[in-house]
């Protein structure tokens, strides 16, 4: 159950955001129409005179409503959840739907049609319900668009064939757009259940190479530890054995049993490099000068890169101050001193230049930056020229280039 958790939350985040899209969208067409309505009322309102204030008030009052309805969709910090999603929606039909039904009635014209505000709940209904609510939601349009012709003529003048007529085009509308938003919504949604299957398939075929890539990663790291060990083991078995002979030399004994010595003093470095990589400890992150801390790996590599005929520039302000581990960064720095002919192969666990090196510098470089919550980069790679950049997220990259 665990495991399709993930995948469900992924659902219903999508099912949210295409709502509040859907939602929003009607909104927006929505308004549009009352701002319609409104510049129609002013253009044509001297030839046909004012309709009653309230109208007016009516109208105002839901474009401020739709106003703040879009605001709450997508003004919020905290997004509406899918469940305040699906009842705002079907509210949202059926107070279109009164809304709809009292401007027309107070409109106060004979022919002002304003029941054609009903196709946006219409829409809305072959977004949100099945056949039944479709049904029900076209019945209750026909039905008020009906009555509003009613009480119109009660009101006001003998009503004639032709009025019911005019009703009737209006009520096909919403016969005919019921259906085709049905039908196209019900084919979107059987290509995005496709697509969501297949990301499913993707997402399961990822996990599946990242599992099979993990496997082979602790293959190859066992292998190579194996290999790397193997030597200092087989160098201190054979100087021991030659050790014991008592046939040779003492000055050879003592030179064999030194041979072993060295040959298990490297393999103790090389375990605790391995241990290193493997086992990288969280950063004990504090507030710590940056200038200090890049001057102080510089003052220790700088004897070294001096001899290989290098220089050592620092570029790096003062009073910079940044959250980081002092001695992961000085261990992480301390690696970063490169030539370019071994660029092809950095970050490669177990390869070296060096005669006892275990090869994994950079890797553990790489890894301490990561443990930071950044990353260590090749940046620059050109004849003559490469450089390194250790970043650490929300602060400065620091740079060292010779």
């Amino acid at each position: 159950m665990s495991e399709d958790r993930p995948s469900t939350d992924l659902a219903s985040l999508e099912d949210s955001r295409t709502l509040r899209d859907q939602e929003s969208i009607l909104i927006l067409l929505n308004l549009c129409l009352l701002t319609a309505i409104a510049v129609v009322h002013v253009l044509f309102g001297p030839a046909l005179g004012p309709p009653s204030r309230g109208f007016f008030v009516v109208l105002m009052g839901r474009f401020l409503m739709q106003t703040l309805e879009l605001a709450w969709l997508n003004g919020g910090q905290v997004a509406p959840d899918v469940h305040s999603l699906r009842t705002y929606a079907g509210a949202s039909i059926w107070v279109n739907i009164a809304f709809a039904f009292v401007i027309a009635l107070l409109g106060g014209k004979e022919e002002t049609h304003y029941v054609v505000l009903m196709v946006i709940p219409v829409i809305a209904a072959a977004f949100r319900y099945g056949a039944t609510g479709i049904a029900v939601v076209v019945a209750a349009t026909t039905g008020l668009t009906f009555l509003e012709v009613w009480i119109y003529y009660r009101r006001h003048l003998p009503m004639g064939t032709t009025e019911y007529f005019e009703a009737t085009n209006v009520v096909l509308v919403y016969g005919v757009v019921a259906p085709v938003v049905a039908l196209l919504v019900g084919r979107l949604r059987r290509e995005q259940g496709k697509l969501r299957h297949s990301l499913a398939e993707l997402e399961r075929a990822r996990d599946r190479l990242v599992s099979e890539e993990k496997l082979a990663a602790v293959g190859r790291f066992a292998s190579a530890i194996a290999h790397e060990v193997r030597n200092p083991v087989a160098m201190i078995v054979s100087s021991l054995e030659l050790a014991k002979d008592a046939s040779t030399d003492p000055a050879r004994r003592d030179e064999w049993r030194e041979v072993a010595g060295t040959e298990a003093r490297r393999l103790e470095a090389l375990t605790g490099d391995f241990l290193l990589y493997a086992r990288q400890r969280k950063p004990e992150k504090r507030r710590t000068p940056v200038a200090t801390t890049v001057g102080y790996v510089a003052g220790l590599a700088q004897a070294r890169l001096s001899q290989a005929g290098l220089r050592l520039t620092v570029q790096c302000a003062e009073d910079l101050v940044a959250p980081f581990d002092p001695f992961q960064v000085h261990q992480a720095l301390l690696n970063l001193m490169i030539s370019e002919d071994v660029v092809p192969k950095l970050f490669e666990p177990f390869f070296t230049t060096k005669p006892r090196g275990s090869g994994l510098g950079l890797a553990i470089s790489r890894a301490i930056a990561r443990g930071h919550g950044g990353d260590l980069v090749l940046e620059v790679n050109k004849p003559g020229r490469v450089r390194l950049a250790l970043n650490i997220p929300a602060d400065p990259a620091v740079v060292l280039e010779g």
